[in-house]
C-alpha cells in the first residue's frame, strides 16, 4: 500500500522540489529576466497548476497538526466554517496567526536569479490586506478553470511567486522543520555580528525548541537556514 503523503514521511517536501527542478530547466531556456517576466507556456501552466493544488493539498495536511479547540481558537472572525481549510480564506484565518505567512514568519525569503540577482520575495503579502488572495492564486484558479479566457496569467512572475509559496509552507509548518532538520537540508543557528552562525543541537534538544514552539503557536526561538537550488529562506 502506498504511504499517506504527509510531512513528516517527506512526501510533500519531495513534491516540492520536483517541481522546483522543472522551473529551473524551464529557466535554462527562457530566463528570468524584464524582457519575459509576462512570457506565458503550456510548461509553465502545467507548474502553476502543480503548484496551486500542492498548496491547497499543504494547507488541507498542515490543518490536522492543531487540536480542534487551539484551531477553532486561532481562527479570525471572518471565517464561518470551522475545523476545515476549504479554501485560501480559511488557510488565511488559521496559518496566519500561527505562521504570519503575511511577513515570511518573521524571515527572509530570496529567489536567486541568474540574470537578475536575488530578488526578495513575499508570497502570502496580500493576508495582511483586508483577506485578498494572492495574485498568483488567483491566476491558479482562472487559469484552472477558464484556460482560454486566462492562459496568459501562467506567467514566470506567478510561476515563480506560487514556488515561493509552496516553500514557504515547508520552511514553516513544525512537523517539515523537523524533517528537513534531520535530512540536512535545514540549518539552525543563532543571529551574530556578521549574519547566522550554526548551532550543533541533539535530538533531544532539537524536540525541545519545536515542542516549546508547538505549544505556544509561535517559531522555534532559534534561527532557520534553508536552502535549494533556487531559494534560499533566513530567519534570524
Amino acid at each position: 500500500m502506498p504511504l499517506k503523503p504527509t510531512f513528516e514521511n517527506g512526501f510533500f517536501w519531495n513534491n516540492y522540489t520536483s517541481i522546483e527542478s522543472d522551473f529551473l530547466r524551464f529557466l535554462e531556456f527562457a530566463p528570468y529576466c524584464p524582457s519575459n517576466k509576462k512570457i506565458y507556456s503550456p510548461k509553465l501552466t502545467g507548474l502553476l497548476l502543480q503548484i496551486g493544488g500542492y498548496v491547497d493539498s499543504a494547507f488541507k495536511e498542515m490543518a490536522k497538526y492543531f487540536r480542534p479547540r487551539a484551531y477553532e481558537k486561532r481562527r479570525s472572525a471572518p471565517a464561518k466554517r470551522v475545523r476545515a481549510i476549504a479554501d485560501i480564506v480559511d488557510a488565511f484565518c488559521v496559518y496566519e496567526t500561527v505562521y504570519n505567512l503575511s511577513s515570511n514568519n518573521g524571515g527572509k525569503l530570496i529567489a536567486k536569479l541568474e540574470l537578475v540577482g536575488d530578488k526578495e520575495l513575499h508570497p502570502f503579502a496580500s493576508f495582511s490586506l483586508n483577506y485578498q488572495r494572492p495574485q498568483w492564486w488567483d491566476a491558479y484558479n482562472k487559469v484552472k478553470h477558464e484556460y482560454s479566457l486566462h492562459h496568459r496569467k501562467a506567467s514566470i512572475d506567478n510561476v515563480l511567486d506560487g514556488l515561493a509559496g509552496a516553500f514557504l509552507l515547508n520552511v514553516v509548518h513544525y512537523p517539515s522543520i523537523k524533517l528537513l532538520w534531520q535530512l540536512g537540508n535545514l540549518t539552525i543557528g543563532i543571529k551574530v555580528q556578521k549574519g547566522f552562525a550554526e548551532l550543533s543541537l541533539t535530538e533531544e534538544q532539537f524536540a525541545a525548541y519545536i515542542s516549546q514552539a508547538m505549544s505556544k503557536f509561535e517559531p522555534p526561538n532559534v534561527g532557520i537556514r534553508v536552502e535549494t537550488p533556487l531559494l534560499l529562506y533566513v530567519r534570524k
